[in-house]
């Protein structure tokens, strides 16, 4: 599973700070090869000389996959560098999870434009009062649905499918509102579990439908993207108070190129897996106009709306969305 939140990769490099030799140490939720990894790679090497840093050296360490634990090592500039799920940066701006809601965003391009923009910026200084720095916001994966068989001919009527998820209350919400049924069920059953029959589909992105191999056992990709997911690149807040002004200019201009190179790495990986799923048979039902997805999800948003934290973020979102 591309997403494994308990295989991390941790990544140490070595810098010179005032004269004195110091660890910078950097954490990825994802695999070494997973677009999130090399990116967090390429931009330690475009930040290793900032300031009098040294050639990088890349060394294995342990760390936990626990957030609360990876938050409070952040903060306390333990790790220096990190790429943090929306899950953890939601923790940290809860007015951030409205940018989770199901259906929100068409394709990440369209999230991208709200993350590069005002909203982002908000996020980013919610984020800055709880010690991190954002430098540049990442694609976290797009999630779809894909069956065993044939899709029914109305792909909003979905009703008595079972549909695995994981242990996630959102989004078990958005599968009943859709009329399927959410089946939770560990991520290494599924193949099994669809080859039996004891489900029709699952969700999930692109990239883990092609690596894990689920594309074998469901042959129909019902590009739905129902949740448009990112990550965000930040740095500690100690790390970044120990550069220069023309180092913090440096280290920013780093991050923002990190992040248009793994958004294009993303692109490039999923287009070629379309490719090579459509040679192997996967039949791929793209929706052009997710709008009664949309209106079908709508409960979901109530509480936000409701909710005059977040009610001016959301409605933005929407009018945004068009």
């Amino acid at each position: 599973m591309i997403r494994n939140f308990l295989s991390v990769a941790i990544l140490t490099l070595a810098l010179s700070v005032s004269a004195h030799a110091a660890d910078l140490s950097a954490w990825s939720p994802q695999p070494e090869d997973h677009p999130t990894s090399l990116a967090l790679q390429n931009f330690l090497l475009q930040v290793k000389d900032i300031d009098g840093h040294h050639d990088p050296k890349i060394l294995p360490i342990s760390a936990a996959g626990d957030q609360n634990k990876l938050i409070h090592s952040l903060q306390n500039d333990d790790i220096n560098v990190a790429v943090l799920t929306a899950s953890t940066v939601t923790k940290l701006v809860p007015k951030a999870k409205v940018l989770q809601l199901p259906f929100l965003f068409r394709d990440a391009k369209q999230m991208f434009a709200q993350l590069d923009g005002q909203v982002g910026k908000e996020i980013e200084a919610g984020m800055a009062a709880k010690g991190l720095i954002v430098l540049g916001w990442y694609d976290g994966g797009t999630r779809s649905l894909y069956l065993r068989n044939k899709p029914p001919s109305s792909l909003s009527e979905l009703s008595g499918l079972k549909l695995r998820i994981p242990n996630r209350f959102d989004v078990k919400q958005m599968v009943t509102a859709l009329g399927g049924q959410p089946e939770v069920l560990a991520y290494d059953s599924v193949p099994g579990a669809l080859d039996s029959g004891s489900i029709d589909g699952a969700e999930n992105d692109m990239l883990s439908y092609e690596a894990d191999q689920h594309y074998k056992h469901a042959r129909y990709f019902v590009q739905s993207n129902h949740s448009v997911q990112f990550e965000a690149l930040v740095v500690s807040a100690a790390l970044w108070n120990r550069l220069s002004d023309a180092g913090r200019k440096s280290m920013q201009d780093a991050g923002r190129a990190s992040a248009l190179n793994d958004r294009d790495m993303w692109n490039r990986r999923l287009l070629a897996a379309r490719t090579r799923l459509e040679k192997d048979g996967v039949k791929f039902i793209d929706l052009r106009d997710n709008t009664v997805f949309f209106s079908r999800v709508s409960e979901s948003y109530k509480p936000y709306m409701e909710n005059p934290k977040t009610s001016d973020l959301l409605l933005r979102l929407m009018t945004a969305r068009g």
